[in-house]
């Protein structure tokens, strides 16, 4: 068995373990399903953050991105994960995340730069999931965003720490592959903060684990 096959077993096996532990968290202990969503997202893009350490080629990652898409479209259909998917609104921010997760990498094998995985994928695991937290325990006492008559389903809180929390993170991940706080790199990480952060206000439906990153991946491109 090869290494990256072996890794490759022992992380479909943390994944169904953080889904697991969410169900757990969500039957027994009754927390909240926005916070066992939120749980369940943000530790498992944080473990994705460890793929460029084992993998080479992007091949083992894409499978399992196919398998959890799946997997996680049967059981919202199925309603077998209600720590994910009991949830009032319609959502489709699960079964997204695997695409966001699986497509991110993919990029950053072809092009031969691991930035363009790590920092998508920390907004999905940090910036988005404070963002989000920060709208579920204020949850109705936050202003919702208002753009001209239109209110969205965000917070200006939520939204402020998202873009804050993305500035800090693209600025920190920059200077480490880059070496320099150069203009270029203060603009390229206000730029990844800020596009993110508009993006995310406008994403409904959990489609923000998908618009996103794919935002940061075009603006880090765009450098």
């Amino acid at each position: 068995m090869s290494q990256e096959l072996f890794f490759t077993i022992l992380y479909i096996i943390a994944f169904v373990a953080i889904l697991a532990t969410g169900e757990i968290l969500y039957s027994i202990l009754k927390v909240k399903t926005e916070y066992t969503r939120k749980f369940a997202h943000g530790t498992a893009s944080l473990l994705s953050l460890t793929f460029p350490l084992i993998y080479n080629s992007y091949e083992y990652v894409l499978v399992m991105g196919i398998v959890f898409f799946f997997l996680l479209l049967i059981a919202k259909w199925r309603n077998l994960l209600r720590s994910i998917d009991d949830v009032s609104r319609k959502t489709y921010g699960g079964i997204l995340l695997p695409v966001a997760i699986a497509g991110s990498f993919i990029v950053s094998v072809w092009l031969d730069d691991t930035k363009l995985f790590i920092i998508p994928i920390l907004l999905l695991g940090v910036s988005d999931s404070l963002a989000g937290i920060t709208g579920v325990y204020f949850g109705e006492k936050l202003r919702k965003v208002m753009i001209y008559k239109l209110q969205l389903n965000k917070t200006y809180l939520g939204s402020t720490v998202f873009f804050f929390t993305s500035l800090a993170i693209s600025l920190c991940t920059l200077y480490y592959f880059m070496g320099n706080y150069s203009t270029q790199t203060i603009m390229m990480a206000i730029s990844v903060a800020a596009g993110a952060a508009l993006v995310e206000v406008f994403s409904s439906k959990g489609l923000d684990n998908f618009t996103v990153p794919l935002t940061a991946l075009i603006i880090l491109l765009m450098f």
